[in-house]
Order: structure tokens, then sequence, then C-alpha cells
């Protein structure tokens, strides 16, 4: 591959497409390191929502050296009970989440919380231009240029794409979205709970499960619950074409006792429900020449995996330190990868595996899930419990 050398320190500018949590952790980690980012975001204004965060592994570690660690919250409540929900829509004990997983300690928060955080951390050192996006892209030896949806060009040392699943950045450059997109046969609804459901206290979780269906409700101190829905169609994409309510309620009729019917209602109530397909992205690189994607745009592993918003982090910065520490732009993207792809590759494994412990897909996977349940409850058990998250 032809050289394509790095102006000196103090020149380097950087063009990230997309604010969230992936973009942000680069610009901040860049920026640090005395780098020049200007961060594009097509839509008008932050966008501050998104659920649940299974925050440690990769994330953690990248949160600590960026010194942001100790501002994010562990919503976990104390006094918070989780249960399952039989068949007869009864209660039972569920499994907790462990301590420690994936050798470091465990946070649950939102998404919001990190995009919070990461958001007050660049707000003065960083641009970031709302309201527009890519519109063409072009690169050379020296540059990589774009021209935006308002007009204005830009040129800069490293284009970041870093705008989702459903990346302009890798679609310009890489190819249209069908190569690299991986569905599964589910799909998800999520929004934020307006008030309790019945049978819970303040801090308990609940999830019902059962074959091709599973609903879920987490609870977090100083947050209102959260609830998800999650279920299986051989036609996903049709299906996220239907409104949401009338989708859910064919999918959900009769499960759940009395806990899921309040779920729907609330989230007919609400003003904001996520409605998606569930789809994984493989790529063999994530780099071309001075364009690199990054976070969901390269490598989106799916709720299912938990480590979405930690992988983007960790990659954020350990891009920012090897475009920094190497002088030649491809031997830094390179070596980025190959220390970078080992970790996404298992978790996205790992996200093939856990869909079934989120929806098992059939009577024996339910019941499979129901035996763990019941193991880990007793001491020996709670060993391959945590052996199994971690």
């Amino acid at each position: 591959m032809t050289s394509s050398p790095l102006p000196s320190q103090g020149g380097r500018r950087a063009l990230i497409v997309g604010s969230g949590i992936s973009g942000l952790a680069a610009a901040l980690s860049l920026h640090r390191a005395g780098w020049q980012p200007l961060i594009i975001e097509r839509a008008p204004q932050r966008r501050t929502g998104g659920y649940f965060v299974r925050f440690n592994g990769p994330g953690y570690t990248a949160a600590e050296r960026l010194g942001i660690l100790e501002s994010l919250p562990d919503r976990r409540d104390p006094a918070g009970r989780m249960f399952e929900v039989d068949s007869r829509g009864r209660l039972t004990p569920g499994l907790a989440f462990p301590e420690q997983v994936n050798g470091t300690p465990l946070r649950m928060l939102l998404r919001s919380d990190l995009e919070r955080v990461l958001y007050e951390a660049v707000q003065d050192l960083v641009e970031i231009r709302y309201g527009t996006g890519p519109a063409t892209i072009t690169q050379d030896r020296d540059q990589v240029t774009v021209t935006l949806t308002d007009g204005s060009v830009e040129s800069a040392d490293l284009l970041i794409g870093a705008d989702g699943i459903h990346s302009t950045v890798r679609s310009m450059v890489f190819g249209p979205e069908d190569l690299y997109r991986k569905d599964f046969d589910h799909v998800v609804a999520a929004c934020v709970m307006d008030g309790p459901l019945p049978g819970l206290q303040e801090g308990d979780s609940a999830v019902a499960t059962a074959p091709g269906r599973s609903a879920w409700i987490n609870s977090y101190r100083d947050h209102p619950p959260v609830a998800f829905l999650l279920y299986r169609t051989d036609w996903p994409a049709a299906e996220i074409r239907k409104k949401p309510s009338a989708a859910l309620r064919e999918a959900f009729d009769g499960f759940g006792g009395d806990l899921v019917p309040a779920m729907l209602e609330a989230m007919d109530r609400s003003e904001s429900v996520l409605f998606d397909q569930v789809s994984q992205i493989h790529l063999t690189r994530w780099s071309q020449g001075r364009v690199v994607l990054l976070g969901d745009s390269a490598w989106c592993m799916t709720l299912h995996s938990g480590q979405g918003s930690g992988m983007g982090i960790a990659g954020g910065e350990l891009l920012a330190r090897l475009v920094t520490e190497h002088g030649d732009l491809p031997t830094a993207l390179g070596s980025w990868e190959q220390r970078l792809r080992p970790h996404v590759t298992r978790y996205q494994k790992e996200a093939l595996l856990l869909q079934h412990f989120f929806m098992p897909a059939n009577r024996f996977g339910r019941v499979a899930r129901s035996t763990l349940i019941r193991a880990v409850s007793t001491p020996v058990g709670a060993k391959l419990g945590k052996a199994l998250m971690g």
C-alpha cells in the first residue's frame, strides 16, 4: 500500500461523522492527543435517548484512561430484586448480574449517561456541527475531502465514520449496507415506562420468556424503568414497517400475565418507542485509505452482546492512541484493527449464543434457560452463572 504520511501532530485534523458515543469518544481522545477534530451530525440537535448498557470489559478500561469513569453512575438498585415470570404469570426469583465481568467491575447504566458524560467532556473543546452530513467523499494520498449536504466542504487527514448501523460513510466508501448487514429474525421494541407495573416494587426488574418471545423490565436508580420486548418473525424488515402498537399486540397476545399488557399500554402512551430489527455488521476491513469506520458502523454486535457502547469507547480511544503514535496512517489503522478485531469477533459470536438466553428459540431452550436460572440461585451454581456472564 502507498504510504500516507500524517502531518506534524499540531496540524492533524480529523472529521468525525456521527455525534454518538463512538464519535464523541474518538473526538475526546484525538483532541487530548493534539488533533483538531470536527464532528458532523445529521440530526438537528443532540440525541440523548437510549436504553440500558452493561458497561464492563475494554470499554470500562478505556473510560478509565479517558478519566470519565468516575462520572459514570452505576444505576443498579442495591435493594432491587430480579424476577422471572412463569407461564402462569407468577413471579419467581431470577438471575442477577455478577459484580465482575470480562475482567473488570460491572456497571449498569443508560446510554444517555455515557452520551452526557462524553458530551460534557468535549462540548467546549470540539466543534459539533448539527443538521448536515456527507454528500460526497473523495480522497487522495494527502487528504480526504467531504462535501456536506449544506454545501460546505471540509478536508482532513482522517475521516471517521461513526454514524451507526445505517452508516452513510460506509455506504459511500465501502458499498451498500446489504453487503455487510446480517439480520437476525428478531424485532426489538423499547421505551421508558411512565409508572409502576403490577406485582413489582420500586427497584424490581423482571423478565418473561417463551419460545420466540421475551419481555424485560429493567429498573434503575434515579430513572424510570425501561421496557424491552423481543420477538421472532420470519420477515423482520416487513414487520418494522407496521405500526408498533399493532405489531406488538399481535406478537404478545396472551403472554406474560398482567405484566406484559401493562408494558404495552405504557408503550402506547410513550412519545418515543424504539422499534427495529436486530442486525450485525460484518466487514473484512474497517478502513480504506484515509477513511475508517468505528462502532456500529463497522461492527454492530446487537443488543444481545451488551458491548456496543463499551466497544465504541474502546475503539475510539485506541484509534486516537495509534494514529498519534504512528507517522504512517495505513500502519496505524492496520495495527488498530489487528488489536481490536479479536474482541469484536468474540462479542459478535457471544451475541449469537446469548440471543437464546434473552429469547429462547423453542421449548427446549426455555426449559434449559429455566434450569440455568434455578441452578445459579444456589452457591455452587452461582459460579457457573458468573462464568457464563463473564
